[in-house]
């Protein structure tokens, strides 16, 4: 599998698209998991070389805009698409694209599959996994995997034992961590209020799951990556990356 990090900022971070990955494998067709937050998810494929017109398959893990607001990017583009979301997330899809575009038609052949968590799905070729975590609304983490390969995505969750479950043995662990212990206490309780992991709690989830390697992503606009990596490489000591918009692994 190779996998693009499309955006790996929260919002307002400068310089970072919010949340998008895109996935792609041999024999598969291009899963696109969460939007970015709006129209910048356009230019993201672009970069990452992935034509709108090719995409099919959408996970969108939950309702916030950070995660979802791509979608009427999607819709506007008039295309086919199954969008796969549980049904508070297609609730608050539905309200989005009414409040912004209630007169835009939308393509015949847009479906929209209910997940629950425990759910197991082939979605386009992969085989996909759903979560329950821990978040201020519905959110479900995925577990992604495709040829005895296996990416894991957090969401967004405070630190749980499902995420540690999701993640268990994965190849790659895409986890949300809003900043560093080390960029100030205010800021490192600000993220447990907001229910998301600081690096170190990502790194003790990813140790704990026994994962392969781990990148850490959802970065705040007061976080500084070398923090970030410091912390965590105290408690992970396998393969640790901050990485930029646009990043490729290869899993």
């Amino acid at each position: 599998m190779e996998v693009t990090l499309l955006g790996t900022g929260a919002p307002l971070a400068p310089g970072r698209a919010t949340l998008g990955i895109l996935v792609t494998a041999p024999g598969c067709a291009p899963l696109l998991i969460d939007t970015c937050g709006g129209f910048e998810l356009a230019r993201q494929l672009a970069r990452a070389g992935q034509p709108l017109a090719g995409l099919r398959d959408v996970i969108v893990t939950h309702r916030h805009l950070d995660h979802a607001g791509g979608v009427p990017a999607l819709l506007l583009a008039n295309l086919p698409l199954d969008i796969h979301a549980t049904e508070d997330t297609h609730a608050g899809l539905r309200e989005l694209m009414g409040a912004c575009f209630p007169e835009w038609p939308i393509h015949p052949a847009v479906a929209r599959p209910v997940v629950a968590p425990g759910a197991r799905r082939e979605i386009g070729g992969f085989a996909v996994e759903f979560f329950a975590v821990e978040h201020r609304v519905a959110t479900v983490a995925l577990r992604v995997a495709h040829g005895g390969r296996t990416l894991a995505f957090s969401a967004d969750s405070a630190p749980c034992d499902a995420l540690v479950a999701c993640a268990r043995d994965a190849d790659l662990f895409v986890c949300d961590a809003l900043c560093a212990a080390r960029d100030g206490a205010a800021h490192a309780r600000r993220a447990r209020e907001m229910m998301h992991p600081i690096a170190r709690e990502a790194a003790e989830m990813a140790a704990r799951a026994g994962v392969g390697a781990l990148a850490l992503v959802h970065l705040a606009r007061y976080a500084n990556p070398a923090n970030l990596l410091a912390e965590a490489g105290e408690v992970y000591t396998g393969p640790l990356t901050v990485p930029d918009d646009g990043q490729r692994y290869a899993v």
